[in-house]
């Protein structure tokens, strides 16, 4: 299947030379030189002749293609300008693969790879061009969810695990049903509603299954499997803060945590940095007591004590917010009998329920910015350095023209030179 041509005896150097330059081409991902390919065919040559098979040989040299670094890795090293200012870029051939790993998650198809051999991924028309084509497969919609679960560290639900004794509802199926549907909500607003990525904070709309619907008390949309659902106001359900992925990754496996949600806001959703504890001091929570029946007045001792506070007033007054959830993302009024106050303040704006919690971090002036420096993280595949941050403040000023668009940010990413240009050789 893999050979277009038909060997004429057990060593047929040509056939194999055939064979080897399209399976590098696309296994390599750019073309092979002289070198490597004479030393491809007569691997495959001599190989077939010992095992007296043609097609014998010259799996040896697929397995040589398969086990080499370039397909392993990435090369990424760019090309020297035209003029000693002008800065280093990405070959055709390395901008089909970063791009294609950016919007597919795969390697580049034969039309990508053409394009990088007619050199039209140096002008900006050929590029914006494979993007578009590209952005319109349904392999984007994958793609991009790659970049969703990198973004709100949907992975990490491999390894919620809850105490069943304690929630009634609780499945294994939890973690990974939580994480479709954060996925199927990102995939819908992004490629079909085409909205403003801050409505992941606002809107009353997912796609939930039987298994969450029991959790969120309302009706299965569909009774053997994922469906669109509109939540009633009443339900308080609205965005991603409010879906059982994110409160129950961000809590303990019988009690919910302000801190562990509260500090999930300021990392993941604004990109700021927590300080982490000094060893000696002490992290446990009281427990609930006649005296300190709910978590807010269990963790009040961590907000005037002087050791703690700095860390902890910026985390527990935003995951106070989210109290009324429990640990698998339950709605509740009570905690431990007393009722449940979800006030709370997050950088000078008060809010009183999730939903208007919601809106707070949708509004946040670092919140856009922190989805587009994520965003562009994941695009170039690294941390963005300090000469890179000019870059970034640009995408972030077209953010208005696009609507806070998602789709039309990646292609202003990817035509910029934050995603074209390459650095120094290390």
């Amino acid at each position: 299947e893999l050979v277009s041509c038909r060997p004429s005896s057990i060593r047929d150097d040509e056939c194999a030379t055939e064979a080897i330059v399209t399976l590098g081409l696309r296994l390599w991902r750019r073309p092979l030189v002289v070198e490597e390919i004479q030393e491809l065919v007569e691997l495959a040559g001599g190989a077939a002749e010992t095992l007296t098979d043609f097609y014998s040989g010259l799996e040896f040299a697929l397995a040589r293609l398969i086990q080499s670094p370039h397909f392993l890795f990435r090369a990424e090293l760019g090309e020297e300008g035209e003029s000693a200012n002008e800065q280093r870029r990405f070959n055709d051939y390395e901008l089909a693969s970063r791009l294609s790993y950016f919007v597919w998650n795969s390697c580049p198809d034969q039309i990508l790879l053409e394009a990088a051999a007619t050199g039209a991924l140096s002008t900006e028309i050929g590029l914006i061009e494979q993007t578009e084509r590209l952005l319109s497969s349904p392999k984007a919609r994958e793609g991009i969810g790659g970049f969703f679960e990198d973004y709100l560290n949907l992975w990490k639900l491999k390894k919620v695990r809850k105490d069943s004794n304690s929630f009634e509802n609780y499945s294994g199926d939890l973690p990974q049903d939580a994480g479709q549907e954060t996925l199927r909500l990102l995939e819908f607003l992004t490629f079909d509603e085409q909205s403003d990525f801050r409505e992941m904070m606002t809107t009353q709309a997912s796609f939930i299954n039987p298994l969450l619907a029991t959790i969120y008390r309302v009706p299965a949309p569909d009774p053997d499997g994922f469906a669109y659902v509109e939540f009633s106001e009443d339900n308080q359900r609205s965005g991603v803060l409010t879906q059982a992925s994110f409160l129950s990754m961000h809590a303990h496996a019988i009690h919910s945590s302000a801190t562990l949600r509260g500090k999930a806001v300021r990392t993941v959703l604004l990109c700021q940095d927590i300080p982490i504890p000094p060893v000696s001091v002490d992290t446990s929570i009281p427990e609930p007591s006649p005296e300190q029946q709910t978590l807010r007045e269990r963790v009040a001792q961590h907000l005037t004590d002087p050791t703690c506070a700095g860390c902890h007033k910026l985390t527990d007054p935003i995951g106070l917010g989210l109290e009324n959830f429990d640990a698998i993302g339950s709605w509740r009024t009570l905690d431990h009998g007393a009722e449940i106050d979800p006030r709370g303040e997050l950088d000078g704006v008060e809010f009183n329920n999730p939903q208007a919690l919601g809106s707070a971090i949708a509004n946040h002036p670092k919140f856009s910015l922190c989805f587009l420096q994520k965003l562009a993280s994941y695009a170039i595949g690294r941390t963005l350095s300090d000469g890179e941050l000019i870059w970034l403040e640009t995408l972030h000023e077209r953010l208005e023209y696009h609507q806070h668009r998602a789709l039309p940010m990646i292609k202003e990413l990817i035509n910029s030179p934050l995603f074209r240009g390459a650095g120094q050789p290390q």
